[in-house]
């Protein structure tokens, strides 16, 4: 499952992320993978969480994030959440083109996972493309 949290910059996407990563990390039998870009959650998500600064790898672009995803998914089958931050930054775009290309990626290699995918991008939601408007959560 694919869930987008989107809305313009400083609209509480990032507090309403840490606080949902606090929460299921305190659950029984959760896995939980972060990933964010730079150092900023270190304080705020609990240790079981597995927070991975993206910076320090080389991913580029929306193409080398989906391989990084199934690279950590091969390493570790029983992860239940991946939450990725920021998405624009991470990716290193804002193109509405190929946002929508890596949600049908996503969606093609999540078919085969058990883990839920939140993610956050700052921008205006009436711009997104359909299939990330399905995704997306009130909040």
């Amino acid at each position: 499952m694919i869930e987008a949290i989107v809305g313009l910059k400083g609209s509480g996407k990032s507090s309403i992320l840490v606080d949902e990563i606090t929460d299921i990390s305190n659950t029984k039998d959760t896995n939980v993978v972060c990933i964010e870009y730079g150092k900023r959650f270190n304080q705020n998500i609990p240790y079981q969480v597995r927070l991975i600064d993206i910076t320090e790898y080389p991913v580029r672009d929306y193409r080398e994030l989906i391989t990084f995803i199934a690279g950590v998914s091969a390493k570790d089958h029983d992860i239940t959440h991946f939450y990725i931050d920021s998405l624009y930054k991470i990716a290193n775009s804002t193109k509405i083109d190929e946002l929508e290309k890596f949600f049908d990626d996503l969606d093609e290699l999540t078919k085969n996972m058990a883990a839920t995918f939140i993610i956050t991008i700052s921008d205006d939601p009436d711009k997104m493309p359909e299939n990330v408007k399905r995704a997306m959560r009130d909040f």
